[in-house]
């Protein structure tokens, strides 16, 4: 596939969103609408990496004396050592050493080669019209951190004046640049599996929403590949999402808000409830002392009132609630015994799905994970069963505010079938329950199985998600060994006493 979105989609522009893709025909869930390979890749702010392998660099390039390299790479880019050396060789005004100093100007260096190499300058070009909210970001810290760290840096050290694109830089310019990185990137994993950052000329086009119909995800070559992740309308706008999907309105809206410069109005943010999912309704303290039920939801910036009994709080005093309760879970952190306190003290002040409880729920659920997997490890009932509800709690609130295919629908289907499918051998061994019964148990965690397989088929087949599959497929592998086997039991090879 090339790297175009495919015929059902096409890209237009209005005043709201700027460019964006729309659907021009039905789409059916899972459809492959984009599948791209990275313009550049850059590492995070302040990362020296590998910039043939992505490794951390140990070393610098032998020619060019700027370029990255880890100890088991000798070469880079033939066409940006060739420039970069050349530069250097004949210019000995430049200063390399400034630009090895403050390094995070090889990532502008970088994407200014795009133009310098004629097979590539139409990219550069096409880069240059994506959106950097120049404007917005002006005398910000972000603009004031660029220009102390590259973009001065970048200037001082002559190196601008030698490529053939100099009369277009300036201050503006770079920062341009800088802005198109900030707003436009996509976090990929390194092969330690650590941050960078990549750009992607088209999947830069698709819009925001907090329930998105599409989903996307990054291979093991650094391609994106975005998908329906449910049936899409003709005249629909494709859209992702740029945030967590289990962080509350103010926390979405404020990481929004801050990277990519605009305020999220969709279904989702909109809605105090959240869709019903109440991930950011708080509990009436007033109503629950009168034994009535009353949830606390943010009407407008400055106020919050209650669903029953119209108490209202300002917005500062829950942001204080909240910091308290932040700062207690993080203080709770890796101590499974805290964090269950928690579940039970906090449920007073937060709804049961406020996103401060569901992270806490989270990380129960990561440790428990870790029980689990542990061959040293013997879990009791208790613990399967609190994995369970841990992992159903998790789905159903996906269903609301993830709706279609999920990943993380996916991976809580999938550990929610595993602990299943130990509670019911465990009851089976303790003769609690008949090999009948434990048949039909086994087959309602095939189904989970089944469903998280599903689920999965879309994604890359090297990246962890892709991965899982395989796990599913020797889980449900055994799983169907044991149902086999209570349908025909082994003979009893017991002698004569």
């Amino acid at each position: 596939m090339a790297d175009q979105f495919v015929e059902k989609c096409t890209v237009l522009k209005n005043e709201i969103v700027g460019r964006y893709v729309k659907s021009v025909e039905a789409i059916e869930a899972g459809e492959t609408l984009l599948l791209e390979k990275p313009l550049l890749i850059l590492p995070a702010s302040g990362d020296k990496r590998c910039c043939n392998c992505f490794r951390y660099a140990q070393q610098y390039c032998s020619k060019c004396q700027l370029s990255p390299l880890c100890l088991e790479c000798e070469s880079h880019s033939e066409f940006d050592c060739k420039t970069l050396s050349d530069i250097f060789s004949k210019s000995p005004e430049v200063q390399v050493e400034l630009l090895k100093k403050f390094f995070g100007t090889y990532n502008i260096i970088k994407c200014l080669l795009l133009y310098e190499n004629s097979t590539t300058r139409e990219y550069f070009e096409k880069m240059l019209l994506m959106e950097s909210h120049l404007d917005k970001r002006r005398n910000t810290t972000i603009w004031k951190d660029h220009n102390r760290a590259v973009i001065q840096p970048l200037l001082k050290s002559n190196i601008c004046q030698h490529l053939a694109i100099s009369q277009r830089i300036n201050e503006e310019f770079l920062q341009h640049i800088c802005g198109i990185w900030d707003v436009n990137s996509y976090e990929i994993r390194a092969p330690d599996s650590e941050a960078m950052r990549a750009l992607y000329l088209n999947a830069s086009l698709l819009a925001h929403n907090c329930i998105p119909n599409a989903n996307q995800a990054i291979d093991e070559q650094y391609r994106i590949k975005i998908y329906a992740n449910r049936d899409i309308d003709k005249d629909e706008m494709i859209t992702i999402s740029y945030t967590n999907v289990l962080m509350g309105t103010d926390d979405r809206r404020n990481f929004l808000r801050e990277g990519k410069y605009f305020h999220c109005v969709c279904a989702r943010c909109e809605d105090p409830t959240e869709l019903g999912s109440h991930m950011s309704t708080l509990i009436c303290n007033k109503c629950a002392t009168n034994k009535q039920e009353g949830f606390i939801m943010k009407i407008d910036a400055k106020t919050w009132k209650c669903s029953n009994c119209h108490h209202c709080l300002k917005n500062e005093q829950v942001e204080t609630i909240l910091e308290k309760v932040k700062e207690e879970v993080f203080h709770a952190q890796d101590d499974i015994r805290h964090l269950e306190y928690l579940l039970t003290k906090l449920p007073t002040l937060l709804h049961k799905n406020h996103y401060i409880i569901v992270d806490v729920k989270q990380n129960i659920a990561s440790m428990l994970r870790s029980i689990i997997r542990n061959s040293l490890q013997r879990p009791g009932r208790q613990l399967y069963e609190r994995k369970i509800r841990l992992c159903q709690e998790l789905v159903v609130l996906l269903h609301i505010i993830q709706p279609g295919i999920s990943r993380l629908k996916a991976i809580a289907l999938y550990e929610m079938a595993i602990a299943s499918a130990e509670l019911y051998r465990l009851k089976f061994g303790e003769d609690e329950i008949n090999a009948e019964e434990l048949q039909e148990y086994l087959r309602k965690c095939e189904a989970m199985y089944r469903e998280s397989m599903r689920l999965l088929l879309y994604e890359p087949p090297e990246t962890p998600e892709g991965q899982l599959v395989k796990s599913i497929i020797n889980e449900l592998r055994d799983l169907r060994s044991d149902i086999q086997l209570l349908d025909n039991p082994l003979p009893d090879q017991g002698g004569d006493e």
